[in-house]
């Protein structure tokens, strides 16, 4: 959703002041000084269109010195890439000439210290490229989140070794451990985000890496693909997002219990294969930090790292 922006400086002194008065009555939502929108067509957007409106109101680039960028969090939402959680109140902008970051109340901006990242422009604003923006999310960002953007990024094209370049370049050694796993990790097969975190929880548990979309021959003559399978002891793990219940689009004219119904025949069918050993659910509670994915692995005999525990632990304890 487009959300048009009204700008007070570019009409004239009557309407910009009705404006005004349209926002303190409720009809208008103020986004920045100068800048309003309808407060129907605020309300009906999503938090990524508020976002992407919110860096489109701080448009006076002119204002602003060359180099500076969107970046990190508001390029994923320029980018339309996938995205865990809330994208925040602040435009985040790379400045190459400041070491340090600064917060101001509609901004937040990252030093590069002389780098200047490269970008594109979208929609008329400059943008760091994918690959760099999948590399500010590793190096910066909780990696749940991270995972979910490299993979994505990957499914768009962006070569792996295009993303381990771009992070070399970074020559950032402490964070860049953590984000070179990530990058190697990565995989643009993976169809949704809750197939990144849980193969990444898998990861973090010690699990063998698993094969994505494998596809499975049925006794209905069809070809079934499945999220995630663990040749080694035969498990089906299949992330069950609601939205396949509950999303008209994808229930594709059939009811929830048409869905539910569907499911069952598929997962007894593919449980038929001599090959399969085991079949696991796993919904968003139990692959975020915390949650219950370790047991719904276990009782699904996908075998987990000597200290899966204190490593599921260490997760928790960095909130998204």
């Amino acid at each position: 959703m487009d959300i048009e922006l009204i700008f007070t400086a570019g009409i004239d002194a009557t309407a910009a002041a009705s404006v005004r008065r349209g926002a303190a009555h409720g009809d208008f939502v103020r986004i920045r000084r100068g800048c309003f929108a309808s407060a129907a067509q605020w309300d009906a957007a999503s938090d990524r269109d508020r976002h992407v409106a919110r860096v489109r109101a701080a448009r006076s680039w002119s204002r602003i010195a060359d180099g500076v960028v969107v970046a990190h969090r508001s390029a994923v939402a320029m980018h339309g890439l996938p995205w865990i959680g809330g994208y925040g109140d602040r435009v985040v902008l790379a400045d190459p000439a400041r070491d340090r970051g600064q917060k101001k109340a509609g901004s937040r901006r990252v030093g590069t210290g002389g780098r200047v990242p490269s970008c594109v422009t979208i929609a008329g604003v400059p943008t760091t490229t994918l690959a760099a923006t999948a590399v500010d999310v590793a190096l910066a960002d909780h990696p749940w989140r991270a995972i979910v953007v490299l993979d994505a990024v990957l499914r768009r094209g962006v070569a792996r070794d295009t993303l381990s370049a771009e992070l070399e370049a970074r020559g950032a050694p402490r964070a860049g451990r953590r984000a070179a796993e990530l990058v190697d990790l990565a995989d643009g097969a993976a169809e949704s985000p809750g197939e990144s975190i849980t193969r990444w929880g898998a990861h973090v548990l010690g699990a063998p890496r698993p094969v994505l979309q494998q596809e499975f021959r049925t006794d209905w003559g069809t070809s079934e693909r499945v999220d995630l399978w663990f040749p080694a002891s035969g498990t089906i793990i299949e992330f069950d997002g609601a939205a396949k219940y509950t999303d008209p689009r994808l229930r594709r004219g059939r009811s929830a219990e048409e869905v539910v119904f569907e499911e069952k025949r598929r997962e007894d069918a593919l449980r038929s294969r001599v090959e399969v050993h085991h079949f696991g659910r796993v919904v968003w509670a139990d692959a975020m930090p915390g949650g219950q994915l370790p047991r719904r692995l276990h009782e699904a005999g996908v075998p987990l790292g000597p200290n899966w525990a204190s490593a599921w632990r260490s997760a928790a304890l960095r909130t998204l």
